[in-house]
């Protein structure tokens, strides 16, 4: 009998060591696979497909040689989803100097024009942004363009635009910064286009706006 009890309490003794080393062991191996995963794509956020950025700045025009003197500024208020439309890849390609992924653009904008012939114009515009994204680094630098079209109340009495439909493309480049998986802020230098394509012509003349300046945007993704 006692020789049985004996055997009963080296039986669980033994039990109860390997439940406690076990878990402790395999919790160490994901540990230690989190902290390498952590150095893959800044930072380890699981799956998160879209973002959405509110974002405003200030552009001003004539960054282009025009033969008439008009002068805008321009506020442009901004609502941007992103979807991500592939991995991170090209880690291999050029030295991993490209490694990044794609996002696709959908975006709203209002933007009121503090100076020039016009008051406000609106516009929705799609395109891709390319995020460059390097193992360890929560700043990621990133290139986009956009394609549209908008209204304005134009002025092409005053040398405003030619009409109140115009076309509309941006293009884009500055760095985003990771707060953490959900947050994010991005600052970007934006080149904007508005144009009717000569539409309002011969009765009323093409005057393009030119505009650059920078956009400062505040991201959440899910």
């Amino acid at each position: 009998m006692r020789m049985n009890i004996a055997k009963g309490l080296q039986v669980a003794i033994a039990g109860l060591a390997l439940a406690i080393t076990v878990p402790h062991a395999v919790a160490g191996t994901e540990m230690a696979d989190s902290k390498d995963m952590k150095g893959v794509t800044p930072p380890l956020c699981g799956d998160k497909d879209w973002t959405i950025e509110l974002g405003s700045g200030v552009e001003f025009s004539n960054v282009r040689v025009q033969d008439y003197y008009r002068s805008y500024t321009i506020v442009p208020i901004e609502v941007t989803a992103g979807l991500k439309v592939d991995d991170v890849s090209l880690d291999n390609f050029a030295g991993g100097f490209f490694r990044g992924y794609t996002e696709f653009l959908f975006r709203g904008q209002y933007d009121p024009i503090v100076q020039g012939p016009e008051h406000h114009f609106e516009a929705f515009s799609v395109g891709p942004r390319y995020n460059f994204v390097q193992p360890g680094w929560k700043i990621i630098p990133f290139v986009e363009g956009t394609v549209g079209i908008g209204f304005a109340d134009a002025r092409a009495q005053d040398d405003g635009l030619g009409q109140d439909f115009n076309f509309t493309f941006e293009v884009a480049g500055g760095a985003k910064y990771q707060i953490n998986c959900d947050w994010s802020v991005r600052l970007a230098a934006q080149y904007q286009h508005v144009s009717n394509a000569g539409l309002s012509e011969p009765g009323n003349r093409n005057n393009p706006i030119d505009a650059l300046g920078p956009v400062l945007s505040v991201g959440y993704s899910f």
